[in-house]
């Protein structure tokens, strides 16, 4: 950083080299770890660009932004839009999103090529048989349908939430099934996890009819409570990287 606090960032001649295929191509890998990473992201791409560089393919894991995919009340920004403005600023030849929120981003940014949901999960669920996968919210519905066509389950748990969109408070929870789950085992499954609010709300309900094992599955995972959080309600949660708890 600057003293005054703008983000930089320098290649040397040799970290160019061991970026860069012989035909002059970087692929770019962004970590999203807070908001100077997306100018840093932004600077290494024009470094490279004014060295001569075609940026090939553009690897984002968590899109950014990606929750603000609309203006949901008076006087917010539409964030997405402004994320997508910049990615594309990049000209990427090829951009990666895994699992986004919602079909907004893949809409907004050009040469885009999308990991489903389905496409990173399914292998968990090999030799897996006799369970239920379970959706969140109305928003999750769409994606886990996609995933119920490979893996087979007994059937899909729908749940919706109301959320007062001032705060982003969630105020109740309700899951659309009335009958006992005789043990079966119940896999949650969504895009991202924040703190968690969302999944132990749907865990306690499940709770209410005799389940067995609880699972998470979030393609992004951020914990941001911790996971003592889920004690007592969820016995193990997956990400895109591999089992956390």
């Amino acid at each position: 950083l600057f003293p005054t606090g703008e983000v930089h960032i320098k290649y040397c001649a040799d970290d160019i080299k061991d970026d860069v295929a012989y035909w002059d191509i970087s692929n770019l890998d962004f970590e999203f770890t807070g908001s100077d990473s997306i100018m840093a992201l932004l600077l290494r791409a024009n470094a490279l660009k004014e060295a001569g560089i075609t940026i090939g393919s553009l690897n984002i894991p968590y899109l950014p932004y990606s929750r603000q995919d609309r203006v949901m009340t008076e006087g917010e920004p539409f964030s997405l839009k402004v994320m997508a403005e910049l990615i594309n600023s990049i000209g990427a030849r090829t951009v990666y999103l895994f699992d986004p929120h919602s079909d907004v981003a893949p809409a907004l940014i050009k040469n885009v090529r999308v990991i489903h949901q389905h496409e990173i999960f399914r292998h968990y669920f090999k030799d897996k048989t006799d369970f239920y996968l379970v959706s969140p919210d109305g928003g999750a519905l769409k994606k886990i349908y996609k995933l119920a066509k490979e893996v087979n389950p007994i059937g899909v748990l729908e749940c919706s939430k109301v959320r007062n969109l001032s705060t982003g408070e969630i105020t109740d929870t309700k899951l659309h099934h009335f009958y006992p789950l005789f043990g079966k085992d119940c896999y949650i499954v969504d895009d991202i996890c924040d703190g968690g609010k969302t999944f132990i709300e749907v865990a306690k309900k499940l709770k209410e009819l005799s389940p067995g094992k609880i699972h998470l599955m979030v393609t992004h995972g951020f914990f941001t409570k911790g996971l003592e959080v889920f004690d007592g309600l969820i016995d193990h949660i997956y990400t895109r990287e591999g089992q956390v708890k």
